[in-house]
């Protein structure tokens, strides 16, 4: 009975392993003719007027004072901390861990969150100044977080468990706004990736398309399967405030009909904000992208600081852990210090934009411990100087000053940060009101001359955060 017993287990671990590999249930790529239709319709109807961007609808003016927001990849990857999707990818400098595609895809036996609460995650956030939430819906390697009728993920997997539900219903709880990350792109996808692309020494190694009419059909194909996915997800969580695309990509088909798709996006949530990453294809070794900006609000500053402002809206995104999970979960749990985070953040808002730092929750579902130490210590950080930058307005001129600046009418907030030492200068062409510190409310002593008022900060009054001096005209 044990030799029995151990055949059987035996068994059921190979039918396992079988069942996430890279070809797995093609049935649920199967979109019918309707849909194609729909696909090649949306973008061969050319648009009535001309699409404006930012969004002009009300319900979408929140977004250039959201000033924060929490970027969260999570998904099969998480379960031992690799970067989502691209570690799959063989012999690639920024993956490979968990390569080739048949042991990544295994994760999907492994990954069963059971200690998921993304309540806990996001009163946090919310209680440290956070306003806004997006979480990965699915990433590159096409598993998605919810029952979707199309393609591989919690359907097959989880007996259709939807991830989505409660990160929704947690951010209204919280007040944040609802943000999806969707990856156009789909490795798991049939056909969608040649096999030399799976390994970084072959992946430029791809025969040209040489029946462009059969390409140009495969192609409205998929686009309809990817429309599908999008309509399952702006229809049914109710109201979604940002959709985060990561590059639609077909092989042999150069024009992605941004506008055409973002219009149709608009007919489902009007009120929505979209980044402008459909046509931009960014990858870990041109993470400047590739394609048009086209979108509400653009994104840049991938990794890097801010140095400009890009467009009426914008955003930066950067990865919080320090460790090797890359933009997934890091198994170390550290993060950069206080001084990373607020520089970034002061940058973006004095430039006029938001910032989006990323965290990667594990496989079971549960935030690093100092996710909830860093929220507890910039909450605090949040009592005396929220001001200065939730909601703040941009510089009222970068060159006024030796320190970052950011601004709320006649009120300007001088940022300090501890790799900041000697002397603040700062061009008001006028004497001040007042100049405080924020953290404590004590007058700030400085002189003024020409133009200029000028202080140094007591050493005793610095901090490993963000100094604020208050400076009101």
């Amino acid at each position: 009975m044990k030799v029995l017993n151990l055949f059987i287990f035996l068994f059921l671990g190979l039918a396992g392993a079988v069942s996430a590999q890279l070809n797995s249930f093609p049935e649920s790529y199967y979109i019918d003719q309707q849909d194609i239709g729909r696909a090649r319709k949306i973008i061969s109807t050319p648009l009535r007027s001309e699409l404006k961007m930012p969004n002009p609808d009300k319900d979408a003016q929140w977004f250039p004072e959201a000033s924060l927001g929490l970027f969260m990849h999570w998904g099969i990857h998480s379960v031992v901390g690799a970067q989502p999707s691209w570690d799959m990818i063989s012999n690639y400098i920024y993956g490979g861990k968990v390569s080739p595609p048949d042991k990544y895809y295994a994760l999907a036996e492994q990954f069963n969150p059971q200690e998921y609460d993304p309540g806990k995650w996001l009163k946090a956030a919310e209680e440290a100044g956070f306003t806004y939430a997006v979480l990965t819906t699915k990433h590159h390697d096409g598993y998605a977080l919810w029952p979707s009728k199309y393609g591989i993920g919690t359907k097959q997997y989880m007996n259709g468990r939807d991830l989505l539900k409660p990160y929704v219903d947690a951010c209204r709880k919280n007040g944040l706004k609802v943000g999806f990350y969707f990856s156009p792109r789909d490795w798991h996808y049939p056909g969608l990736m040649h096999p030399n692309e799976y390994d970084a020494l072959t992946k430029n190694d791809i025969p040209p398309v040489t029946d462009s009419v059969a390409n140009y059909h495969a192609y409205e194909k998929f686009l309809g399967f990817v429309l599908k996915q999008i309509e399952e997800l702006l229809t049914s969580y109710g109201k979604i405030d940002v959709l985060w695309l990561d590059g639609m990509y077909f092989r042999g088909v150069s024009d992605m009909h941004t506008e055409q798709v973002y219009a149709w996006i608009r007919s489902l949530q009007p009120g929505i904000v979209i980044n402008d990453r459909w046509s931009n294809v960014v990858n870990p070794d041109d993470p400047s992208g590739s394609g048009m900006r086209i979108g509400d609000f653009t994104t840049p500053f991938e990794c890097t600081k801010p140095t400009y402002i890009p467009s009426e809206w914008w955003e930066h995104c950067d990865i919080w852990t320090s460790g090797n999970g890359g933009w997934g979960y890091d198994k170390t749990g550290v993060f950069k210090p206080y001084s990373w985070f607020f520089e970034h953040l002061a940058a973006s808002r004095s430039l006029g934009g938001n910032f989006l730092p990323n965290v990667g929750p594990a496989g079971n579902g549960e935030m690093p411990p100092n996710f909830y130490v860093n929220m507890k210590g910039i909450a605090e950080w949040m009592e005396h100087s929220r001001e200065s930058l939730i909601g703040a307005g941009p510089s009222p001129g970068v060159g006024r000053s030796n320190v970052m600046i950011t601004s709320c009418g006649n009120t300007w907030y001088l940022h300090l940060l501890p790799q900041f030492t000697g002397q603040v200068s700062l061009k008001t062409d006028k004497w001040p009101k007042s100049v405080t510190l924020l953290r404590t409310g004590q007058a700030v002593a400085f002189s003024y001359w020409d133009g200029f008022i000028k202080f140094n900060l007591s050493p005793d009054y610095r901090t490993e955060m963000d100094d604020v001096v208050k400076v009101q005209l």
